[in-house]
């Protein structure tokens, strides 16, 4: 087989006679017996390479032809007339070429589909004239078949069917390095081609080949359409032998994968590959019961998934690709742009330079002459100093003179301002001054601490020599216009937590403003620990402070998100995991500084849902830790995406943990800022709008523990896919707060579970944190210990004085945040809602699909980029 073939060579091979004008019609003749050869498939599946092989044969092709591009060398071989006229269907319908939800062309109404029916018949005939056998190629058919079966019916012509098909492997990747698409929402639209084409063939002549297949033995294939399919191929083997061996070349073959390849590969959906093997299987038999019943129950489950999913996304994405090429536009014209000025500014650099040498001579005259000048300077301050001592003498004689001839001293001025509001409110008479008692607020405060700045063995394996958290937080940039970036600390430096003077001084830091106590983050891998030496530092010390411990049994990722990609460190939940995890804990129970719940030691887990049955496994550890003398344990586990109340998992309690659930578009700016960096494909949130969230979460029925964020921006450790909290201030945490201390007060009678927690105490990598920096100083810590103190006389009555009490001071204090001219109304406010459980099904649901998860994923980043390029 020849591998070498050009492009060029097969697109002028010999005239066909499908190349020739096509014949007349002669007045009153019988109407020749017409057959098309439609090829069906997905994109970048071999169809191409089938059709111009088809005609070689003798097959008729297209007058009007799309051309080859770089994506297609060979050419494409279809009527560029219909491709469209398609595309004009599809978009009318609500549809288009790369849309994987199931079309029906009814949907543009009776009338038009009549009108389209019409232009395509008319194309066929005018792109085929009257050759009696023609071939016919054009992806978007697949997905509607019946539609041309009828056309061609009308027009009386015979149709016979090549279903041509790839290892969607291959296709995956072609699309990947054509149009950037992910695996997930391509083998979506591979499996909607594949199963549209093979129902609506049944029963009609058909044959299925493989374009891999093709290149191995393309004598077989050929031979298979011409005893299946009965054509006669105007074309002599002679003439057709040498080039269809040239045609069919591998050097056009760019991705190739194996079945076996297919079956291995964790990203690809059961559905597709069920749907391949059976479709391999009808190679063989076209009417294989066991192939066409498993392609059928494939087609229901795929057509089952709700319909909001598509219909939420592709319109979007319409408006996404829009938004995109009018990026590119602009792009373009920036690069002119700069072109330009950067030959402006070589000008003016020249120009620049020159008049430098000029400066630079003159500043040399001046500084000659400045000597001289200093001198007399130095002569008249001499002066002056004589005349001012003559004077003072002067003043001194007439104060003399005064006090001889008992005259009144002038009276220095007094400087008060008797309508300040301090000079009011102490100039009243007793019985006129209002009547102030000072409460303080019981609640206590758990801040959660990173134990992530030190040097560890992994991290730098991982990471690089000498990484810490600092490393991520040193290095970010700003990503739009007043981003505050990188954050720079204050008082306590870029510390190393293995020196346990550095704790000693956090704590006392703490203490003297309010809190009540750290909850660590706790490493434990099947017995492995790993970022344990500052907590270890911090139990062994003398320091008077509560502390408690929160398993973070999280997979560690390149990412940072926990996910299941790019796993450093697995979370395995190996068999006596949780025996050994929960003895390996009862030493930090012990501890008298512990925090306890009803005498019960808290422990916080951060995704329990992860554990493979928790139920099971808090089971094990209430009855270890009763066996070790307590009462038994408080479980309290992370309020995360995939849970709402603590009764799911068996545990006691829930604890809030902004940003999540607070990150979701109820709570996007109105006013996106600026963007400097044009890779941005992060999220944006309003602090405002979290903090209403929260106050509008009516009371659960379960106990939760209610959580709070100074603030969030993880640019450190994301620089280009961030979510960043904007408009958040001292100001603003302080009143939310204020807020969540009064819940408490009227949530839990008992001060034992009055519990608030703080994320975080030194999340410096997140940018949440209430430790001082540069910019706002002690600002948070000063807001934490203010909230601590409460005017009983004017206490709110209740959840609702206290929530319009709240919305109206955020209103108030929007002028201090980070875009004083954002503004926002109380009925923006009160109108937020915390995700619904309508939107954490659907999550959930998402989540049982990889592969439309995937394509839900990439979809909603690609749309919030649009949305935030949309808004400057």
């Amino acid at each position: 087989m020849n591998k070498h073939p050009s492009p060029d060579q097969l697109r002028d091979a010999t005239p066909q006679p499908s190349d020739k004008a096509p014949r007349k019609k002669r007045a009153g003749a019988k109407p020749l017996k017409r057959t098309c050869i439609m090829v069906l498939g997905m994109h970048r599946s071999g169809t191409s390479a089938l059709t111009r092989a088809i005609s070689l044969l003798g097959a008729e092709l297209p007058k009007n032809l799309l051309g080859a591009n770089p994506s297609n060398p060979a050419g494409h071989w279809e009527p560029q007339r219909l491709i469209e006229l398609h595309d004009q269907l599809l978009a009318e319908a609500g549809s288009r070429w790369d849309d994987w939800r199931s079309f029906d062309p009814r949907d543009v109404g009776t009338a038009r589909l009549q009108f389209y029916k019409a232009e395509i018949a008319k194309v066929i005939d005018e792109e085929f004239g009257d050759a009696p056998l023609f071939v016919l190629k054009e992806p978007r058919i697949s997905r509607f078949v019946p539609l041309y079966a009828d056309i061609l019916k009308r027009m009386h012509i015979d149709v016979r069917y090549t279903l041509v098909s790839r290892n969607p492997l291959a296709v995956i990747a072609s699309l990947a390095n054509r149009d950037g698409f992910t695996a997930g929402f391509s083998s979506l639209l591979w499996l909607r081609h594949e199963l549209d084409a093979e129902r609506a063939t049944r029963g009609q002549p058909r044959i299925f080949l493989s374009y891999e297949g093709l290149l191995d033995d393309w004598q077989q294939g050929i031979e298979g359409i011409t005893k299946t399919l009965g054509i006669d191929w105007p074309q002599p083997k002679t003439q057709w032998q040498s080039l269809l061996s040239a045609h069919f070349s591998t050097d056009n073959q760019h991705f190739t994968a194996s079945a076996d390849l297919l079956d291995a590969d964790p990203r690809i959906a059961d559905w597709v590959k069920d749907a391949y093997a059976s479709l391999t299987a009808l190679r063989s038999n076209d009417i294989d019961l066991a192939a066409t019943e498993n392609l059928d129950r494939v087609r229901a489950a795929f057509d089952s998934i709700p319909k909001i999913f598509g219909e939420a996304f592709f319109v979007e994405l319409d408006d996404r690709q829009r938004v995109l090429r009018q990026e590119k536009i602009a792009r373009q014209q920036l690069v002119e742009q700069c072109g330009n000025e950067i030959e402006r500014l070589r000008l003016e650099a020249r120009a620049e330079t020159e008049r430098l040498e000029a400066d630079r001579a003159e500043l040399q005259r001046l500084a000659a002459e400045s000597v001289s000048l200093a001198d007399e300077l130095k002569k008249s301050q001499a002066v002056v100093a004589d005349l001012n001592n003559q004077i003072q003498a002067f003043q001194a004689e007439k104060l003399a003179l005064q006090i001889q001839l008992n005259q009144t001293l002038p009276s220095p001025p007094t400087q008060i301002d008797t309508h300040s509001p301090s000079f009011l409110a102490l100039s009243k008479m007793p019985d006129q001054q209002e009547e102030v008692s000072i409460g303080v607020d019981d609640t206590k405060l758990i801040a959660f601490y990173l134990p992530q700045f030190h040097r560890i063995v992994e991290n730098s394996e991982w990471w690089g020599p000498g990484f810490t958290e600092w490393t991520n937080v040193a290095r970010a940039t700003p990503n739009f216009v007043g981003h505050n970036q990188p954050r720079i600390p204050r008082e306590l430096g870029y510390y190393d937590l293995t020196n346990p003077t550095i704790i000693r001084e956090q704590v006392d830091l703490a203490k003297l403003y309010g809190l009540h106590g750290f909850c660590f983050y706790h490493y434990w891998f099947s017995g492995r620990r790993i970022l344990e030496r500052p907590v270890e530092l911090f139990v062994e010390s003398d320091i008077d402070f509560k502390f408690c411990m929160c398993w973070a049994n999280e997979n560690w990722t390149r990412a940072w998100d926990g996910d299941t990609k790019s796993i450093l460190l697995e979370q395995k939940y190996a068999e006596g995991d949780a025996e050994a995890f929960i003895d390996s804990m009862i030493g930090y129970f012990k501890d008298q500084r512990y925090i306890k719940v009803g005498g019960m030691p808290l422990l916080v887990v951060y995704r329990a849902k992860a554990i493979p049955d928790p139920r099971r496994w808090f089971a094990i550890w209430r009855d270890r830790v009763a066996a070790s003398g307590f009462p038994g344990i408080h479980i309290s586990v992370v309020d995360f995406y995939d849970i709402s109340t603590p009764q799911e998992v068996g545990a006691d309690s829930l604890v809030e943990f902004p940003p999540h659930k607070f990150n979701g578009p109820q709570n996007h700016p109105s006013e996106f800022p600026s963007f400097i960096n044009a890779d941005f494909s992060g999220g944006i949130v309003d602090y405002r709008k979290m903090i209403a969230q929260s106050a509008n979460r009516p009371k659960p029925s379960f106990h939760m523990f209610r959580g709070i964020i100074p603030g969030w921006d993880n640019t450190a450790r994301r620089q280009n896919n961030p979510t960043i909290v904007i408009n958040s201030s001292p100001g603003l945490y302080g009143e939310w707060l204020r807020f969540l201390r009064f819940q408490a007060r009227q949530d839990h009678p008992d001060p034992d579970r009055r519990l608030v927690f703080v994320n975080a105490w030194n999340e410096w990598g997140e940018g949440c944190y209430l430790e001082p920096d540069q910019r706002w100083g002690l600002s948070y810590l000063e807001e934490t210990l203010r909230s601590k103190f409460f005017n009983r006389a004017k206490e709110p009555a209740g959840p609702d004085e206290a929530r319009s009490w709240l919305f109206n001071r955020l209103i108030a204090l929007t002028k201090d945040g980070e875009y004083p001219e954002t503004q926002i109304h109380v009925e923006a406010l009160a109108a937020i809602a915390p995700p619904s459980r309508i939107a954490i099904g659907a999550s959930k649901l998402l989540r049982r699909w990889p592969s439309l998860h995937s394509a839900a994923a990439y979809l909603y980043k690609r749309l919030l980029l649009a949305r935030q390029v949309s808004n400057g």
